[in-house]
């Protein structure tokens, strides 16, 4: 009873933040405020659903919970691409907004009927379509309401996936809590979570019904680095989508659903699942407050007071530490503690790269009879896809190997075997920094500029 009053006062407390946040943000276009909490409203499904996506399939078929896993991030490969098309075809991302949504609302409909590995891995591609849409959300408000302001496009997004955490976290917790208790009816009482989603995408349609889209600022980037095709700038956006890769592949080979799993097992190893069930909720939402601290740190002062190549070294050595910490770790309140470094680490690398992304744009087509055609795929689509490719890759790596690796030294073995890859993103990372110096003379004093102005 107690676990219950209190996730309800977390859940109005977070409400009331989210509102008294809403209504005091400056230096943004009109109209922001119903698109601020139409994106908070489309993110708590992706919040609620993903992270327990594995602990349903381990209660259904262990042996195979990285196939939903796998198909979340292979959605995302082929989704991105072709949603950036369809968005500048149409010249409408509401259009793709209102499909993602409607995709999620079927995929949640046989899994609320019944529990298998087939309506989990359903399940999964409607999440994955709808976290492809995270892409298109950052470009409709960078384009409708902060215009050319990379950072201040990346602060104010960083907020809802932090507050749908807060608002998702409460409810996960009572579910859980409860479903644990009636072990009989364990993967039943799961599934509530996707049936109140459901009626929670119901209501993203229809607020999505009041925001209002200027058509001609789609696909419009007046500032932007363009990326001409050239060796020096085609190499540096290929690299740039390497590292994105690799950022997207240690996150979520030990947070989100992975970071869910890894606890209950923890806690089933110790014989301590019941009193791990109320704090496993909040393993989502330690990490997103935690990203959300890293934006501000290197949004409000490692850039300011350091350059990009030094800001992403400090990301790096917090992820480093994560690693080497959880390597050795074997109990669950442990892991849910310094999962704050893991969100940390990941808020100052993923938003780095991805203002650098932001503030490109593909050169226009010339055309036989020298006409320029704008291009209807952009870098964010292309970035996204790579990163889809990374979660994919993520999921099925981690979950396979430790399913592999039968042993005490399970846990070790991948998580050192994750330190290597982060060695090799700041080693990549460094070659995107020089090469970003042949190829964009101004993006350096450009993405300092825009922070030394925008203040919210």
């Amino acid at each position: 009873m107690i676990e219950i009053i209190v996730n309800f006062v977390i859940f109005f407390i977070v409400i009331a933040g989210s509102l008294i946040f809403v209504m005091r943000l400056k230096n943004v276009s009109k109209g922001y405020r119903i698109f601020f909490a139409t994106y908070i409203l489309f993110w708590i499904p992706l919040k609620m659903l993903r992270e327990y996506t594995s602990v349903l399939q381990n209660q259904i078929d262990a042996s195979i919970v990285w196939l939903p896993l796998m198909v979340y991030g292979l959605v995302g490969i082929f989704i991105r691409p072709f949603v950036d098309y369809i968005a500048m075809t149409f010249r409408s991302r509401k259009l793709i907004l209102y499909s993602a949504v409607i995709i999620g609302i079927i995929s949640f409909i046989p899994i609320s009927i019944q529990q298998t590995t087939l309506t989990n891995t359903i399940q999964s591609i409607g999440v994955g379509v709808g976290a492809s849409m995270i892409g298109t959300y950052e470009l409709m408000f960078k384009e409708q309401y902060t215009k050319n302001r990379s950072f201040l496009t990346v602060l104010i997004m960083a907020f809802p996936p932090l507050i749908a955490d807060f608002i998702a976290a409460p409810v996960q917790s009572i579910i859980k809590v409860y479903a644990v208790s009636q072990a009989n009816n364990y993967t039943f009482i799961l599934s509530l979570m996707w049936t109140i989603c459901i009626f929670i995408n119901l209501i993203v349609i229809l607020v999505l019904v009041f925001v209002k889209e200027n058509r001609m600022l789609i696909g419009l980037a007046r500032t932007n680095n363009k990326i001409q095709t050239n060796s020096t700038q085609l190499s540096f956006f290929g690299l740039l989508c390497i590292v994105g890769f690799l950022i997207a592949f240690v996150k979520f080979s030990n947070s989100g659903a992975i970071a869910t799993l890894t606890i209950e097992n923890m806690a089933k190893n110790l014989n301590i699942t019941n009193e791990v069930s109320s704090i496993q909720a909040y393993t989502s939402s330690l990490f997103s407050f935690s990203q959300l601290l890293g934006t501000l740190f290197v949004s409000l002062f490692l850039i300011k007071k350091t350059n990009k190549i030094t800001a992403f070294s400090v990301g790096i050595g917090i992820w480093i530490v994560f690693e080497l910490t959880v390597s050795f770790i074997n109990n669950p309140f442990a892991y849910f503690a310094v999962s704050s470094l893991n969100g940390f680490g990941y808020g100052i690398l993923y938003n780095l790269v991805l203002a650098y992304v932001l503030a490109l744009s593909f050169d226009k087509k010339k055309l036989k009879n020298g006409v320029y055609k704008i291009r209807k795929i952009s870098p964010m689509g292309i970035y996204q896809a790579v990163l889809s490719t990374g979660i994919a890759f993520s999921s099925f790596y981690t979950t396979y190997l430790k399913t592999v690796l039968v042993s005490n030294n399970s846990y070790m073995i991948v998580n050192l075997s994750i330190l290597a890859f982060i060695v090799c993103l700041e080693i990549m990372y460094y070659v995107v920094y020089v090469l970003d110096k042949r190829s964009f003379v101004n993006t350096t004093l450009l993405l300092q500029k825009q922070i030394e102005t925008q203040k919210l």
